[in-house]
């Protein structure tokens, strides 16, 4: 095989693996990641992506907390679905790497 038609072989691998990896972080992106807030106060969704979505507080429990319980689960509940998002990202980076 000739030196041309190796390194044409070798970009055609290349954009290949890169159009996979491409579609494989769109995939990701696209999903959703619900996680509950502490103590039944509700669910917070962000995207594949990490982007905060939505909060949603449960109001029949709000009465039962306070200001400041409620803040800190509700960090908590943003910081686990973010990282949780994260975590599929970098899953799909590590899965598409060539072995």
């Amino acid at each position: 095989m000739s030196r041309k038609r190796r390194l044409e072989n070798l970009v055609s691998e290349i954009e290949e693996r890169d159009a996979a990896l491409t579609t494989a972080l769109a995939n990701v992106r696209e999903q959703t990641i619900e996680v509950d807030i502490p103590d039944e106060l509700g669910v917070v969704e962000v995207s594949g992506a990490g982007r905060l979505e939505r909060i949603e507080i449960d109001l029949d429990n709000l009465p039962y907390t306070t200001a400041q319980a409620l803040s800190e689960n509700l960090l908590e509940a943003i910081v686990a679905a973010e990282e949780h998002a994260q975590e599929l990202r970098q899953q799909t980076l590590t899965a598409s790497r060539p072995r």
